[in-house]
């Protein structure tokens, strides 16, 4: 039984069209209100854009930096701990989560101990030291090191290893390309002519889609460059892209970014945990004229997009089939929930 297409359905409303003909500063309070998920995100990528757009720096950056960070890392426990243990069938960490995602609300009010807690989460979810994980330059070397240390991760990361080395094709598989690590600049250059409820709906670049996310951020290490060369159906390297974001912690980039696009116009960009996060505003008259918000979600579920490296998987067994189309999917981290349907041709 062959893969012969794939169809991507969303039904999540463009919210942020409830923002249009708001104040700026309506729009920036009502932001994070209307989306539970990367709330801080959110509310960080309004204030960015809509101070860009008056012409202003966005105040407090560095507040909402940390709880950006934060916010991203609670993600990623999230997954780690939570909903690959479940879809693999392992019990869910659900204590270690709660301890964990409370010292970061902690951490995010810029006191505690970053630091102690970045070393903690080396040992109990690899099994090792900072220095031993940032030393892993191979894909062997990374399963060599999983299997002998036995972190909290490694039933998961040798789940994915076996998945993925067992997957059979009809053909050679094609997946869209990783998004290039763009400035704020750069995007407003690429996008000037784009900005609207299509491109919010379904972005592309120049006809062709790209995935975001931490793998994206990230493809240019060896480490995960060799990754994608033994695994190149990316199962595993997403799950070690995320992995690396997450552990580099407080020491990560900067994840706001700004630009004043035009007078009455303002880009903002927020490195989330499922990627790039894009808010573009026009204010006219000391209105909202035109609000779009461009989620991570978007690029990497495009009927187009990331998926359909599926195209052309071979598998006789039905329920293998749905399963191996769940870790897909999980592995792209839906800001929603999902459903997989499988026709008949």
């Amino acid at each position: 039984m062959d893969v012969l297409g794939i169809e991507v359905k969303s039904t999540r409303p463009p919210a942020y069209r409830l923002l249009s003909g708001k104040s700026p500063e309506d729009a920036v309070k009502l932001v994070p209100l209307l989306f539970s998920v990367c709330g801080k995100a959110q509310q960080a990528a309004a204030l960015a854009t809509v101070s860009a757009a008056q012409g202003r720096d966005m105040q407090q950056l560095e507040k909402f930096e940390r709880a950006v960070l934060c916010e991203a890392m609670q993600e990623y426990l999230w997954k780690f701990l939570l909903d690959w243990p479940k879809l693999l069938g392992l019990p869910q960490l659900e204590t270690q989560f709660i301890r964990w995602h409370a010292a970061l609300n902690v951490i995010s009010t810029d006191k505690g101990n970053a630091e102690d807690l970045l070393a903690e989460m080396h040992q109990v979810l690899l099994g090792m030291t900072a220095k031993e994980w940032q030393q892993l330059d191979t894909h062997d070397r990374l399963l060599e090191c999983i299997k002998d240390k036995q972190g909290l991760l490694a039933p998961i990361i040798l789940a994915l290893e076996f998945s993925e080395s067992r997957l059979d094709f009809s053909g050679v598989p094609t997946g869209c390309s990783l998004m290039p690590t763009w400035t704020p600049t750069e995007v407003s250059r690429k996008f000037a002519y784009r900005f609207g409820t299509e491109f919010a709906k379904k972005p592309q670049l120049n006809g062709n889609p790209l995935e975001t996310g931490a793998l994206a951020k990230t493809q240019h290490l060896p480490f995960v460059r060799d990754i994608l060369r033994k695994r190149p159906a990316r199962l595993l390297a997403r799950l070690i892209a995320r992995l690396v974001d997450f552990l580099e912690g407080v020491q990560a980039r900067r994840r706001i970014e700004q630009i004043t696009v035009a007078n009455g116009i303002g880009l903002s960009m927020v490195q989330t945990a499922r990627g790039m996060l894009l808010h573009h505003v026009r204010i006219e008259a000391g209105r909202i004229a035109q609000y779009l918000i461009v989620a991570p979600t978007e690029w990497n579920f495009h009927p187009q997009g990331a998926l359909t490296y599926l195209i052309g998987f071979r598998e006789g067994n039905m329920t293998r089939l749905v399963e191996t189309a769940k870790l897909f999917v999980m592995s792209l981290d839906p800001c929603v929930d999902f459903e997989i349907e499988v026709v008949h041709a």
